[in-house]
């Protein structure tokens, strides 16, 4: 059965816009990665300039998050040659700025947006204008965290929506994007714990609520190591282990936890 290529354009153009990759699971990534490059390859000639720099675009951001850097590199050179008289220099000194960041050259990034920084500064100002709608404040959010992805507010924002929304999955993803540069930030390992429970709630089959419990259990624990007198974190693991399979594990925390609740 071929393929209708008009919907795969509006697709992928679509991913390009809303950002939704930025919460792709890796299946999702390489599996779009492969269908871009392969609608480039045979179809760009079909496609005007907005939507070929919006594709090429996509094509950079997806080479980043899949470690590609070199390709990255090679699509951002593309961009700049074959529309750096066309479009805003702005957009492709952001995106260079990612790509700076991103194979950690911190200095050259820094040069790059102080250069002007007006566009990120009217984003982040746009994104916290439309609090009111959620939606739209999800959207404004992953926009925003495109051009500046290592905003650790930001994600934490975007973690809160998401889990308003019981989108429990994606409100994880956010928070441990946060604790790949604050690894020590115990209350979020209290949130992902706290999501983790919540999806086990969920789970239909019997060995995925179990090992839901476990990844909550395992994330209350982490928090609990770098500070133990988290009062929120014990009353989140003893009630993640109650509703873990019976064992030793789960008589062993269940008392730990009992014991160091009964002390205030």
């Amino acid at each position: 059965m071929s393929i209708d290529q008009a919907l795969v354009k509006r697709k992928l153009l679509n991913v390009a816009t809303t950002g939704r990759f930025a919460t792709f699971t890796p299946e999702e990534t390489n599996y779009h990665t492969k269908q871009l490059r392969s609608y480039l390859l045979n179809h760009q000639d079909k496609l005007d300039s907005i939507e070929l720099f919006q594709l090429f675009e996509l094509d950079f951001y997806l080479s980043l998050i899949t470690g590609h850097d070199i390709e990255a590199k090679a699509v951002l050179e593309r961009l700049n040659d074959q529309f750096g008289d066309k479009v805003s220099s702005q957009r492709i000194k952001l995106l260079k700025s990612i790509y700076f960041e991103a194979t950690g050259d911190l200095e050259s990034a820094g040069k790059v947006l102080s250069e002007d920084p007006d566009e990120l500064l009217l984003s982040r100002r746009l994104t916290t204008l439309s609090r009111h709608d959620g939606v739209k404040y999800i959207n404004n959010l992953i926009y925003y965290l495109n051009l500046a992805p290592s905003d650790v507010v930001a994600w934490c924002e975007l973690a809160d929506e998401y889990a308003k929304l019981k989108e429990y999955k994606k409100a994880i993803h956010c928070l441990k994007r946060v604790l790949l540069n604050q690894p020590d930030a115990y209350t979020l390992y209290d949130k992902i714990g706290s999501h983790y429970h919540q999806l086990s709630l969920e789970a239909q089959a019997h060995k995925d609520k179990n090992e839901l419990l476990q990844s909550s259990v395992k994330e209350y624990l982490r928090s609990l190591e770098i500070y133990a007198g988290n009062r929120s974190a014990w009353e989140g693991l003893y009630a993640s282990v109650k509703d873990l399979e019976d064992g030793a594990e789960k008589e062993k925390l269940t008392q730990i936890c009992e014991l160091e609740l009964a002390k205030t």
